[in-house]
């Protein structure tokens, strides 16, 4: 039953950090604030809450007294999640006096970025200036990133059985295979390894298989971990035979354990089999290793334009442009680019759409920023421009059905080049597939996520929409935990796809999808690194990283707080011209200008990167503001006065913010939509016939539907600034 299975998958969302790392600091060119001496600076780190509406003080280093350029010896240790923006913020302070109260203490200025910003440039090294509200020049700091050793290590494990329950009566024996869970913190159990199973066979030998340490104990040697053994059936149905529960540091003392059936516990009764077990441990490069060592994670987005979307102009539609609310679509792109651009340096994404006619044709593969020269835009803001302006044109006429072949096989085309320079340049795909319904090339689609499993690349599959998604669990392998596909006889080399319902996150904060639909790639990276023994490049040397260090501080003194080279989210806001055509290319949704009010959002002034609206240190309580890609407006508070007022996901139109400056939103009745209200709606349908989520192709009396969306408005109409 579906409740079921999206009470399975509810079970499983509970996170697992990646990796310990430590941070260490030094700054340089402090300012001085002492008279007599010089300044007692100290660095306190804050981590933002999920919920975006407080800072959680990590830690302190020492203070070091009557020091400019101090390099501060304690460390500060913090959990690091690869599906989670982790926001970090750092106060550096000069202290006077023994109080343990920040703002009793002389403000230097403060630092924030991301934990990925920092563990995904090469060296886990970053160059910050320190920022404050009312001065200048109040020095720089450098984070470096450290892994912890304890979690870089990985576990082998052999299991053979003997003298189990004979479950087959006409064969007089057993079909033998077993489970491994791991215990999670809210009770419930996590398989993590499911073996083969033996036909006919009472004293089984298991192929032996080898786990990150981090998962088989959750990261404590006191977790409880499962295994137990069933009589393999072909109807499906399998018969229990004998379990036990064990903690890691027990199960390192001795190798043969009782196999019980608690049914068949009797005055006489002693197990139902003696399971035989080995663990060695060994040190493993992790997933951070080949981050220091340069490696980059490449993103590819493409997005559904088949008819079940419905309309566009009327709001059932999945892709409906509200100008205050985002769509499911929008979310989506959002929750899950701001995590991977972390780490790509240049923060250039294709961008694909499928399911549509063009010019008459229908494609399943075409540039969604309508450029024949490259489908690639920049960044978060780039991709929802580019979604939202391609509804602009007129060109798209949304069509069907969902294949999904074409674009995968375009991916799989660029890992190609990826692993053919994997001893060279090291990069990983990621291919984000945004779809409404059911797969209708599934065979076809197999055949190539299969060619892509022997590839470095992952696929997530987000499933927008109210359809039924089950039969997309045949692409999730993990879901029955073998992780195996096949086609055409060839078998996936590993699990390479996740696939997630947004409706489970629906009313949910985006970083909870996010976190779901990234948990599974830092394992699925590792794992095709080392089964085609790609060791991570060296990270870089004491000489190479003085130079990288002296470079970043050259930018910052000559580009204020931005360094040129850092990940986009380290580096500030994409560039202030959107992109255009060039000169003997085709006119597009992108080769005009935007409006003057445009350009003057774009270049507000660099300090207010920092005022973020969330409650801190140096700042009264108040309602967190979203993270937006782009600095606050002008007229927001500073840290030291009133909290500034929730900015909405999106800006609201260019019209309104000129008639109403002192309002967060216009009056409805005067907001410019780019489309009319769904009354004024022109459509050859009726409303009834829009209904979202129905099926690949329009209904039979709609073979002619094409939107009509109005071509004025291309250039003139509402822009969402991003």
């Amino acid at each position: 039953p579906l409740s079921l299975w999206m009470l399975a998958r509810s079970s499983s969302v509970v996170a697992t950090a990646v990796s310990k790392v430590e941070l260490r600091f030094e700054a340089q060119k402090l300012v001085d604030l002492d008279l007599v001496s010089k300044s007692d600076p100290q660095v306190v780190a804050y981590v933002r809450s999920t919920d975006g509406r407080e800072w959680r003080e990590l830690g302190r280093t020492e203070v070091i007294k009557d020091n400019l350029n101090p390099v501060f010896a304690r460390p500060i240790r913090i959990d690091y999640y690869f599906e989670k923006q982790q926001n970090l913020k750092f106060v550096v302070i000069d202290v006077d006096g023994n109080s343990h109260n920040v703002q009793d203490h002389d403000l230097i200025g403060e630092v924030h970025c991301t934990l990925g910003d920092i563990v995904g440039t090469r060296g886990s090294r970053v160059v910050k200036k320190i920022h404050h509200d009312r001065h200048k020049k109040r020095g720089v700091l450098i984070v470096v990133a450290e892994e912890v050793e304890e979690s870089k290590m990985e576990v082998t494990v052999n299991i053979s059985c003997r003298s189990l329950d004979k479950k087959d009566f006409w064969s007089g024996s057993s079909d033998p295979f077993v489970e491994v869970s791991a215990s999670r913190a809210d009770g419930s159990w996590l398989l993590i390894h499911r073996t083969e199973y033996i036909i006919k066979n009472l004293h089984p030998t298991f192929r032996p298989f080898t786990l990150p340490l981090k998962k088989f104990t959750g990261g404590s040697d006191d977790t409880p971990i499962r295994f137990q053994c069933f009589d393999w059936n072909k109807s499906g149905k399998s018969d229990f035979i004998g379990e036990f529960t064990a903690p890691l540091k027990d199960l390192k003392k001795k190798a043969d354990w009782d196999l019980i059936n608690p049914k068949k516990k009797k005055k006489k009764y002693v197990n139902s089999g003696i399971l035989t077990l080995g663990l060695k441990f060994q040190p493993a490069f992790s997933f951070l290793d080949y981050l220091a060592g340069g490696t980059e994670i490449s993103l590819i987005t493409c997005i559904d334009y088949t008819a079940s979307n419905g309309d566009p102009k009327f709001p059932t539609s999945l892709h409906y442009q509200n100008p205050y609310q985002p769509n499911e679509y929008q979310k989506a792109i959002k929750a899950v680019g701001d995590i991977l651009l972390q780490y790509d340096t240049d923060g250039n994404v294709p961008l694909y759409g499928f399911g549509a006619k063009l010019n008459g044709h229908t494609s399943h593969c075409f540039h969604v920023n309508s450029r024949a020269d490259t489908p690639e835009v920049h960044g978060v803001a780039g991709m929802l421009q580019a979604y939202q302006m391609s509804f602009q044109s007129g060109a798209i006429q949304l069509y069907g059905p969902t294949n999904f072949a074409p674009i995968i096989k375009k991916a799989v085309e660029e890992a190609k080049t990826y692993y053919e320079n994997k001893n060279d340049v090291q990069a990983y795909l990621i291919l984000l597939i945004l779809t409404d319904g059911e797969i209708t090339d599934m065979d076809k689609t197999i055949h190539e996520i299969v060619a892509a499993s022997h590839l470095p690349m992952s696929i997530v599959i987000v499933g927008v929409g109210p359809a039924d998604f089950s039969k997309m669990d045949i692409l999730d392998g993990d879901e029955d935990g073998t992780g195996i596909l096949s086609s055409r006889g060839r078998k996936a080399e590993r699990d390479i796809v996740q696939f997630v319902p947004f409706r489970e996150f629906k009313d949910k904060d985006p970083s909870f999808l996010a976190a779901e639909t990234l948990r599974e790639i830092p394992e699925q990276f590792v794992s095709f690194m080392k089964k085609h023994n790609v060791r991570p490049q060296p990270p870089p040397t004491a000489a190479q990283l003085a130079s990288m260090q002296q470079a970043q501080m050259t930018a910052l003194m000559r580009a204020g707080t931005t360094v040129q080279g850092l990940p986009p989210s380290a580096a500030g806001p994409p560039p202030t011209q959107p992109q255009q055509y060039p000169a003997n290319s085709t006119p597009g949704p992108y080769s005009q200008q935007p409006p003057p009010q445009q350009h003057q959002q774009h270049h507000q002034p660099q300090q207010q990167q920092y005022q973020n609206g969330a409650p801190g240190p140096y700042m009264q309580q108040g309602p967190a503001q979203p993270q937006g890609h782009y600095p606050p407006p002008q007229h927001a508070q500073s840290h030291y006065g009133a909290p500034q007022r929730t900015q909405s996901y999106y800006p609201p139109p260019q019209s309104a913010q000129s008639q109403y400056p002192n309002q967060q939103y216009p009056p409805p009745q005067h907001a410019q939509s780019q489309y009319p209200p769904p009354q004024h709606a022109q459509s050859q349908y009726p409303p009834q016939n829009q209904q979202a989520g129905q099926g690949g192709y329009p209904p039979q009396q709609q073979q002619g539907y094409q939107p009509q969306y109005p071509q004025q408005q291309s250039s003139q109409g509402y822009q969402p600034q991003y």
